[in-house]
């Protein structure tokens, strides 16, 4: 109980906060729901708005600079935006819209993210809220996949436009961020000793199901290989770190026991993903023929079918096989993004379709329709779109996340970093630089600035 009625309201208003933002993570990136969104967007600035403001009266916050840097550089970021639509703007009907939509959105979604980081900087067991809201958005999956299931007895269902995730990359992007964020808050618990106490194992248990989930999906309902990548790439960052706190650990509370429960669970983990891994090479061959595709891929001057797949076809390889299709493209036309970047180091200031909007200037002559929209590169999409100062401030506010995540010793620690690693990860392979995605990495860099924070403490209770 609460004898002061401000911290009681501070409180509510925090796990208001907290409920809110996971009901979003939850829908963001489904279909039909932008109505909600916006509710819940503007919803959650009120409330964060207020949180904000009782608590500094109560604990003033003391920021270091390397916890203030990543704010500086989101901020600049929309400051940038602003200035492109005035003296850069190539179409200023579009970029205002764009400004009225995804990028209001966007500084609703980062000073929610913030307000939700304070809120978990206080009561860390609040960040599972946030992974419970990233479950219930697979278990809607889930509702539509399983009955497709029982009337055909097939597991594999593969549709890109009719599940709640449209298109394979927003579920690989929802999953991606539920992956890396159990596994970082496994490895926050086992830092802290909780994981070998007494329920140490229901923890390691409910985490390998958080994974599972989208891993399952990736690769009987998404097809998606970048989706497994991802994982992989995780799980040899968790591994690496598992090693090292095998071998370095000289802590006198370090047992024997606690060791092998952190390589146990670290193993699990592992074993979890490769086993994903080899489900999705079985249910997609084409993983061997990788690397020959990416070579021949680059190529974009020997074969010019990148510009136009569906009227040209994709290219037989001296070997007769005709190349992977999604390899291609992603390939092609992000080697053909990266190309044409510094012919506009300042972006054309549209988001939507960047890559086609620089193609049809630098290809007058090539049916408009007929070319690609987008790189499959969020990185490269948004140079495209808002050039190098855009990428500077993004992976500014990154870089300085993960440095105050190294250098302080938080209880989320192991989040922090796994999901920044799961961002840089996503925003290459996938093509986020549009609509809601834009939203979710202002809103996912904002909170973990804020979880970076260690505010003084003044709320107790749960």
């Amino acid at each position: 109980m609460f004898k002061n009625p401000r911290l009681a309201l501070i409180n509510c208003l925090g796990l208001s906060i907290a409920i809110l933002c996971a009901v979003l993570l939850a829908i963001w990136a489904m279909q039909h729901t932008i109505a909600l969104r916006n509710i819940l967007l503007s919803l959650g600035c009120l409330l964060s708005i207020a949180y904000i403001y009782l608590t500094h009266r109560i604990a003033p916050l003391s920021i270091e600079w390397r916890n203030i840097t990543p704010l500086f550089f989101i901020g600049c970021l929309f400051i940038w935006v602003l200035i492109h639509y005035f003296l850069f703007s190539q179409d200023e009907q579009l970029q205002l819209k764009e400004l009225k939509s995804i990028w209001f959105r966007g500084l609703e979604a980062s000073l929610l993210g913030w307000a939700c980081g304070l809120v978990i900087a206080q009561k860390p067991s609040r960040i599972n809220l946030l992974g419970y809201g990233l479950i219930g958005g697979f278990v809607i999956l889930y509702f539509q996949y399983l009955p497709r299931v029982w009337a055909s007895h097939q597991l594999f269902h593969p549709d890109y436009l009719n599940y709640v995730f449209y298109g394979k990359i927003n579920g690989v992007l929802i999953g991606t961020l539920l992956i890396a964020g159990a596994g970082g808050r496994l490895i926050d618990l086992l830092s802290s000793g909780s994981g070998s106490q007494r329920g140490g194992a229901i923890n390691v248990a409910l985490t390998i199901f958080a994974i599972a989930l989208p891993l399952y999906a990736y690769v009987y309902i998404f097809d998606a290989k970048n989706g497994i990548g991802l994982a992989i790439i995780l799980a040899i960052a968790w591994g690496l770190w598992g090693v090292k706190r095998f071998l370095g650990s000289k802590s006198h509370e370090e047992t024997w026991k606690s060791k092998l429960i952190l390589i146990a669970a670290i193993l699990l983990l592992l074993v979890l993903i490769a086993g994903f891994g080899r489900l999705q090479l079985k249910q997609n061959p084409s993983w061997q023929y990788l690397m020959e595709d990416v070579r021949e891929s680059v190529q974009i001057d020997k074969y010019p079918q990148w510009k136009s797949p569906s009227t040209l076809g994709y290219p037989t390889l001296p070997s007769g096989r005709v190349i992977t299709p999604n390899v291609f493209e992603r390939v092609s036309w992000a080697t053909a993004g990266l190309i044409l970047i510094p012919s506009n180091p300042w972006g054309n200031g549209i988001l939507q379709y960047p890559l086609e909007r620089t193609l049809t200037k630098a290809y007058p002559n090539l049916p408009p329709n007929s070319l690609p929209r987008s790189t499959h590169s969020g990185w490269i999409d948004i140079a495209l779109s808002f050039g190098f100062p855009a990428l500077i401030c993004i992976w500014g506010a990154l870089a300085s996340i993960l440095y105050g995540s190294i250098r302080c010793l938080t209880s989320t620690r192991g989040v922090l970093i796994s999901l920044v690693m799961a961002i840089i990860c996503l925003y290459t392979f996938g093509e986020l630089s549009n609509h809601h995605a834009v939203e979710i990495l202002l809103f996912t860099m904002a909170l973990l600035a804020a979880l970076n924070l260690r505010p003084k403490p003044y709320i107790r209770g749960n």
